[in-house]
């Protein structure tokens, strides 16, 4: 073996290990295919909460939960306000609150070039010789990749808006030559996140004496002009802009899609406004991607990451234009930064399965038998678009040197009914609201508030005095109180069918062996039974520090709206029909056995130190996993 080995990590959020064997059974996915047959395939356990930025960040530091620290897409640091946290989204994404040291790090320092990309986990991070990059997977503290998405516009002799009329050419440069009198249309760029108005003329030309046929694009600055016939497209137009975020350099680019030759139509198609700082390290890697790669640009903003707006289908072609970009991405960076350890993750199987799970449960009250062929075609489509990734990456970046490893953070189990754990705590009188009246809602009242719910994590908070800002718990009653709030969550029962809601409440230190006894865990963690969950599409419903008059009058259970996939609020092990909780996990290459399926579950604290170990470097200093020798030659 060489002293240097190569890794490729393919992270595919909620690849689920049924879906994975049942469409490799039915050869739907040869390039994962391959890497099965050549290497070794198993399963997983996440470590609590099962989701994403807890699990990747578990899997790149080899460390726990309670060890790194990331909760989930909220964290409760104590001390502060409880408030805080839940006002801070994803939070825990960024390195520095990872309290566990990254094998990326480990591979800059031991001389290996890291290439991060797209990676829920980890950012901002400067490396010695290598490159970390977001790329549409949100993360806070950054700059929007698109500053303002693509558009078509049409320009007329005769319209009534002034912005959109074709008129006579006030002034022009007389070097460039038109044989008829030259048009103009003014072309503003404001749209989006760009708050002040930039304009410039571009001018219609007769170049040939054959009518208008030339679109001639000036942008400010003397003798610069680029000259653009129908379907035709322009070099990248560099332009400063002001934006919600400051002055940004941005680029784009401007295609001809029709022109009459008499100037009463022209219709251009703009690419959306890329910036191109803030989102990579080195800052100037950004204007490299976007120049070098396919564009990607998202079909929409979603306020929730993983959610589908809308059909399924018309997001898989988005998906696959995105796997397409990002492997582009990996490709280039390959050829021009020479990485030897590259990271990435994505997203569109998650989104899928928490759209689609409930509808392929027999039990299921969405599920039709009419139904359930289509749903699987469409989860078929999202794991091909990841196979076919995976072939575009091992044909570009992976010689024989390289190691692969593909590995999902989590998996998913179907649900369909909403479980109010603030109402729990609320009628066993430990979570009490007063009516604000500047917000018109509800918020919470702290001086008769002895438990206070995260909902992602699932964590319950003592209200303890000398702790947190308006604690009101003496320590004296710290576990009394604790031994409370399980007892109120044992007795959760769906008041239609009597099952019970809660699988497990418990103290954190009594949950040491699922990675949960640190100082950013809950005083008490919980578990639900499938087929409830806590959310339900909006982000409001997550923060229990507020509450709508209507989401007050919310029953006990109640049928969900969306999300009918979930994985945050059960245990590791949760199976629901042929459905569970665990992660797929392939490894392939240099001193990886051959043709071996793992008998027993392994867990993603175990992949740093195996990953460590195979590339000859040490483990992440805060790992707890073991190396998989099972695995390993």
């Amino acid at each position: 073996m060489s002293s240097k080995q190569k890794l490729l990590f393919i992270g595919v959020d909620q690849a689920i290990p049924y879906l994975l064997k049942k469409f490799l059974d039915e050869e739907s996915l040869p390039n994962i295919s391959n890497l099965v047959n050549n290497g070794v395939i198993g399963e997983a356990l996440s470590c609590p909460p099962c989701d994403t930025p807890t699990n990747w960040a578990t899997i790149a530091t080899g460390a726990t939960t309670s060890v790194h620290g990331a909760t989930s897409f909220y964290m409760h640091i104590p001390g502060e306000p409880f408030e805080l946290g839940l006002q801070q989204r994803s939070r825990t994404q960024l390195s520095h609150y990872c309290q566990a040291e990254y094998l990326w790090d480990v591979a800059d320092k031991n001389a290996l070039v890291p290439f991060v990309i797209n990676y829920p986990a980890g950012w901002p991070r400067k490396f010695n010789k290598g490159a970390m990059s977001l790329f549409t997977w949100p993360i806070p503290e950054s700059l929007p990749r698109i500053i303002s998405p693509a558009v078509t516009i049409t320009f007329t002799s005769d319209s009534k808006t002034p912005a959109l009329q074709i008129s006579r050419a006030e002034e022009y440069d007389s070097e460039l030559k038109s044989h008829s009198p030259p048009l103009q249309v003014s072309q503003t760029v404001i749209h989006g996140a760009i708050e002040k108005p930039n304009n410039f003329k571009s001018y219609i030309i007769d170049s040939i004496g054959e009518g208008y046929d030339s679109l001639i694009l000036s942008i400010g600055l003397p003798k610069e002009w680029q000259k653009l016939k129908k379907e035709d497209s322009s070099d990248w137009i560099s332009i400063d802009l002001t934006t919600d975020h400051g002055i940004l350099p941005c680029l784009y680019k401007i295609k001809v899609l029709e022109l009459e030759k008499d100037g009463s139509l022209l219709k251009i198609q703009r690419t959306g406004i890329y910036n191109t700082i803030g989102w990579t390290q080195p800052e100037s890697l950004g204007e490299h991607l976007i120049k070098n790669m396919m564009i990607y640009e998202p079909p929409e903003k979603h306020e929730v990451e993983y959610m589908i707006q809308g059909e399924v289908e018309p997001f898989l072609l988005y998906a696959r234009k995105e796997v397409v970009s990002l492997a582009q991405a990996i490709t280039y960076v390959k050829q021009n930064l020479g990485w030897q350890v590259c990271f990435f993750h994505i997203h569109h199987l998650d989104a899928v399965n928490h759209k689609a799970l409930a509808l392929l449960h027999k039990q299921s009250p969405l599920y039709t038998e009419e139904g359930e062929n289509h749903v699987f075609e469409n989860v078929r489509v999202a794991y091909k678009i990841v196979d076919e990734l995976v072939g575009s990456l091992v044909k570009s970046c992976v010689d024989d040197e390289t190691i692969i490893v593909f590995v999902a953070d989590h998996g998913a189990v179907p649900v369909w009914k909403i479980a109010n754990i603030p109402l729990a705590l609320m009628d066993a009188g430990l979570l009490a609201y007063k009516w604000n009246e500047s917000s018109k809602k509800f918020v919470v009242d702290w001086q008769k508030t002895v438990a206070f719910p995260y909902l992602e994590p699932p964590y319950i908070w003592v209200n303890l005095k000398g702790r947190d800002p308006q604690g009101i718990v003496e320590s004296a009653d710290y576990e009394s109180v604790r031994d409370g709030i399980i007892r109120t969550l044992n007795d959760m029962k769906d008041p239609e069918t009597g099952a019970k809601i809660v699988k497990l409440a418990i103290k954190k230190e009594d949950a040491e062996h699922l990675g949960q006894n640190g100082e950013r865990i809950g005083d008490v963690v919980f578990f639900l039974n499938p087929p409830y969950q806590i959310f339900d599409g909006n982000l409001n419903q997550l923060n229990a520090a507020e509450q709508t008059k209507r989401s007050l009058k919310k029953p006990m259970t109640y049928d969900a709206k969306r999300c009918f996939g979930a994985h945050a609020y059960y245990l590791p092990t949760e199976k629901f029909g042929n459905f569970s909780n665990t992660c797929p996990l392939i490894l392939n290459g240099p001193g990886v056995k051959k043709e071996i399926e793992l008998k027993k579950t392994v867990d993603l604290i175990d992949i740093a130190p195996t990953l460590a170990k195979l590339l000859k470097i040490p483990k992440p200093r805060n790992s707890q996993g073991r190396i998989l020798h099972e695995a390993i030659e």
